[in-house]
């Protein structure tokens, strides 16, 4: 992160939500009262969905949860390594990955935002005060009994996350083999044509992949996609225009072959066993699917869902812009 992603939030009123939180300059003081407020802010992130919390931005005094302007932290007096020490010596157990961003406001002097990015734990943690905490209403609040649970067993099942990313093919259109063709000039005699100008077709891929983000081997998968009909070049069944195609991870083997004789000799046919699930092992990821899609779907921008069903975990799903997804060219 960088100053420009830090006045991106001002200037486009990015407004604090469950993985977005503004803190003021005050909010880093050496006191305890401060410093368990940050345990209790940090470790609420780590036992929800994991996020940002940015100290140096004030919030605005009538629409509150939008940012208002720059408020730089002292490097001096509250330094990076400072903050990172609170953070580590306060939440019980110990949030791995986070990392803390140093942003400069101000070359000629000590003025800085610190972002502080959190991933989402597998495992509940504990503040300073001895509590559980969870991010509700742009707020940290106190998790049930119910809830600490539901977060300790993440570590009990897979988590599966759905990614997606569009791969671009262009090639030239191969015209049928034919002979020369020739024109008449102004004398009568044939002269040979111009040649064809090239032609290029352009084919877009929607690539579908399951990533395990959880710390548990997945064994069997379910997974739909939704998308409207009508950006699809192929022909699937639709409920009122919208395609849920089903995939999972399911792969067939290579067992034998078989040699069929032709005129240039021959060729070989494989023959493959039954389909069988193909584990997906923690932070690895498995293609399921290939969708040939329409350039139509770029000027609509949609939102693509998709649900997951995976062991003895609870159903996950979520979302992808099209806007967002990375485009690659083959």
């Amino acid at each position: 992160m960088d100053l420009n992603d830090i006045k991106n939030y001002i200037e486009n009123k990015i407004e604090e939500n469950l993985n977005l939180d503004y803190k003021a300059s005050g909010s880093l003081q050496k006191s305890d009262a401060k410093t368990n407020e940050i345990s209790k802010d940090v470790s609420a992130f780590a036992n929800s969905d994991g996020g940002i919390i940015v100290y140096g931005i004030k919030e605005h005094q009538i629409n509150r949860h939008l940012p208002d302007s720059i408020d730089p932290v002292d490097r001096k007096l509250i330094s990076k390594e400072w903050l990172e020490q609170i953070i580590q010596s306060k939440i019980r157990p110990r949030i791995d990955g986070i990392i803390i961003h140093s942003i400069t406001v101000d070359e000629n002097s000590d003025q800085v935002v610190y972002a502080v990015e959190i991933p989402k734990s597998n495992t509940a943690h504990q503040a300073h005060d001895k509590r559980y905490y969870k991010r509700f209403n742009f707020n940290s609040e106190p998790m049930y009994d119910y809830e600490i649970r539901d977060v300790l067993n993440r570590t009990k099942a897979p988590i599966i996350d759905i990614e997606l990313e569009i791969i671009k093919t262009t090639r030239e259109i191969k015209k049928p083999f034919g002979l020369p063709e020739f024109t008449f000039g102004q004398n009568g005699k044939a002269v040979k044509a111009p040649e064809p100008v090239k032609e290029y077709k352009t084919q877009y891929t929607l690539r579908v992949y399951a990533r395990n983000t959880g710390k548990i081997l997945a064994n069997y998968l379910n997974a739909y996609l939704k998308i409207p009909e009508i950006h699809l070049t192929d022909d699937y069944e639709n409920q009122n225009g919208i395609t849920n195609l089903f995939m999972e991870n399911t792969i067939r083997d290579i067992v034998d072959s078989k040699w069929v004789a032709d005129i240039g000799g021959g060729y070989s046919i494989p023959k493959y066993g039954p389909s069988r699930y193909d584990p997906i092992l923690p932070t690895r990821s498995l293609m399921l699917k290939d969708i040939k899609i329409q350039d139509s779907v770029f000027d609509s921008d949609i939102d693509l869902e998709w649900v997951v069903y995976c062991d003895n975990a609870e159903p996950r799903n979520g979302s992808h812009k099209i806007s967002n997804i990375k485009i690659f060219n083959e």
